[in-house]
């Protein structure tokens, strides 16, 4: 987790993110032991329409039912569905995981991201 949350603050320098998130990203980088919660606090729910205006859809694959993305460092993200359901599909594998409890699927995206670094 040192190393994503270490990559993570990069990023946000280099496109001038606020200088707290860069600052609580830095801070992720220097702990010893993680939780599920120092990664969702970076979540950002956007509209899909504000999603795809703003991120390149070539990368990211959204769903056709999707209504809203929750966005977090790195470029991961879990679209909200029209059924209600949460869906995580890594843009780096093969790998999708859907649940009705957004906190489902966050900690299953936190123990990818953890089993990774």
């Amino acid at each position: 987790m040192k190393t994503f949350f270490l990559k993570a603050s990069n990023h946000a320098k280099r496109i001038e993110d606020s200088r707290d998130r860069i600052q609580t990203l830095q801070q992720m980088a220097d702990k010893t032991e993680w939780s599920v919660k120092d990664f969702t606090q970076f979540g950002q729910l956007m509209t899909r329409e504000d999603f795809t205006a703003t991120h390149d859809t070539s990368i990211y694959n959204i769903d056709d039912e999707a209504l809203h993305v929750m966005m977090y460092p790195q470029m991961y993200y879990i679209q909200l569905l029209k059924n209600d359901m949460w869906l995580y599909k890594s843009i780096f594998s093969k790998i999708s995981y859907e649940d009705r409890k957004l906190e489902a699927v966050e900690s299953y995206v936190y123990n990818q991201i953890k089993s990774s670094t």
